[in-house]
């Protein structure tokens, strides 16, 4: 099976699954700049539980696994929105161009949380893998804003 069978097979399998909860949202009135919007404030949230954590004194990983539960769950956040658009029939080029900014925002806000973390309790290795991974969220952005830019 090569790699695109592959990846629309998952693809229509994670749909089938989302699709309903989307209708949902979609009769609900959700729109999907609001289903949007809802990713980044959860991602916010992150960032503060990584931050309260950060400053809670012992290295209390309690934090860490409702900080990554709530990165997933916001994630799915990241799914719906664009298939609401679809299904909703709600498609726009600015719809698209906010998603891709606020998902830019979710990345950093997550990211802050995670090294405000890992610096207060004194992990300076880990802390820099984490900077160097919002460092990669920003150029995967910049590099397809340039290729496309180049044609």
């Amino acid at each position: 099976m090569t790699f695109d069978k592959l990846r629309n097979a998952l693809q229509q399998g994670i749909y089938l699954v989302i699709n309903p909860f989307v209708r949902l949202l979609i009769w609900l009135g959700f729109t999907p700049n609001a289903v949007t919007l809802t990713g980044l404030l959860l991602n916010m949230g992150v960032a503060v539980l990584f931050i309260v954590g950060g400053e809670d004194g012992p290295r209390d990983l309690r934090y860490v696994g409702w900080g990554g539960a709530l990165i997933l769950f916001a994630g799915l956040f990241d799914m719906l929105d664009g298939q609401v658009a679809r299904l909703g029939k709600m498609q726009s080029p600015y719809g698209a161009l906010y998603d891709s900014v606020l998902d830019r925002y979710s990345e950093l806000f997550t990211f802050l949380g995670i090294c405000y973390y890992l610096v207060a309790h004194h992990y300076f290795l880990s802390s820099l893998v984490g900077f160097f991974g919002l460092i990669g969220s920003m150029m995967v952005s910049y590099t397809r804003a340039r290729a496309e830019g180049l044609g």
